[in-house]
């Protein structure tokens, strides 16, 4: 009987080695390189784009930059390898980069059957279709006869290629891999329409076009578009680690939390936020974490509010509403896990 038992519990353990991804380890694979590899759009003005010092700025830049806090206290500890919608998957699965932050859609087919996980929202955007104000349309219904530009590997190609097909309408779909061609063939008029999230239109039509005046937002509600990190499938402590520091900048504007006043709250923080701070022992080993770590993000980078403002908000030159995107207290989505 206790041959039996002996066998049984080998077999088992055999079983538990074999189920244990290897692509796991993520976070010692970082720290040994000593440097995150973070993939983000090639060009997306006010989320990820090369400023005129060469210097990469941006929404999602920052939460690239706060994760490097996170793992090394040093935001200039990272790589940032930019990727076009079709080659994102690919560069995540082959190891090209760690984690990928790139306006990318979180749907069921992705994460069920990429071989990757989504962590939480960062940004809660919609499809929208950008036209030329020649067309002397209003909404995408009204629309018979068009052609119309997308980037390949994006689920609005999907939306629309759907929507055409169900309406049996004339639109002509043109795919393009690159975002440089496809505002080309739409500015030039090859393109009578332009789908893609309503945040990355918008920045194209006010960075990119030769006159936003000529162009306008068709009126229509086709697909939502939750836009988050994407991690490898298999390796939770990296998945963990990425989904509450999202959460944690979350929390900390909740609980008022800023750049300017961290120190002050870690020196006599209210019994809230001792867990997010570290002061509290919790968050921080059991993620494979320094105690502080987070407080460190804070200081670095700031919490959600102050880095929206500062590439797409009040702060910065787009002027953006925080719309959807506002805490759920202030009538938005933006809801954090509580760190407690």
């Amino acid at each position: 009987m206790k041959v039996l038992t002996v066998r049984v519990i080998l077999f088992l353990f055999s079983m538990m080695a074999l189920s244990t991804p290897l692509g796991a380890q993520t976070l010692e694979e970082i720290q040994s390189r000593g440097l995150l590899l973070c993939g983000v759009d090639e060009q997306h003005y006010g989320f990820a784009h090369l400023d005129a010092q060469g210097e990469w700025v941006g929404f999602e830049v920052d939460f690239c930059r706060a994760l490097a806090v996170a793992i090394f206290n040093d935001p200039t500890a990272v790589t940032f390898v930019p990727l076009n919608a079709k080659n994102r998957f690919g560069a995540l699965k082959g190891r090209e980069i760690d984690v990928l932050i790139r306006s990318t859609s979180w749907t069921f087919s992705r994460d069920e059957g990429y071989g990757v996980d989504f962590t939480n929202i960062i940004y809660y955007d919609r499809l929208a279709i950008l036209a030329h104000k020649s067309m002397k349309v209003a909404r995408l219904d009204d629309v018979s006869k068009a052609s119309l530009c997308v980037a390949a590997g994006t689920t609005t190609y999907e939306t629309v290629r759907d929507y055409v097909y169900r309406t049996g309408k004339a639109i002509r779909v043109l795919v393009f891999n690159s975002r440089e061609g496809l505002n080309n063939l739409f500015f030039s008029g090859q393109c009578d329409l332009y789908a893609g999230d309503y945040s990355g239109l918008s920045m194209i039509l006010r960075e990119v076009s030769p006159n936003p005046e000529d162009y306008v937002f068709l009126d229509t509600n086709l697909s939502k578009e939750p836009l988050g990190p994407v991690v490898r499938e298999g390796d939770p402590q990296w998945f963990n680690l990425v989904r509450w520091m999202v959460y944690g900048m979350i929390e900390a504007e909740e609980q008022g939390i800023t750049r300017k006043n961290v120190t002050a709250y870690r020196a006599n923080p209210p019994r809230a936020v001792k867990y997010l701070l570290g002061v509290k022992a919790g968050f921080g080993a059991e993620l494979g974490m320094r105690n502080g770590w987070m407080a460190d993000v804070i200081r670095e980078i700031g919490n959600y509010g102050e880095v929206f403002d500062r590439h797409l908000g009040k702060e910065s030159a787009l002027q953006m509403e925080r719309g959807l995107n506002a805490l759920w207290k202030d009538g938005g989505l933006l809801y954090a896990l509580p760190v407690r």
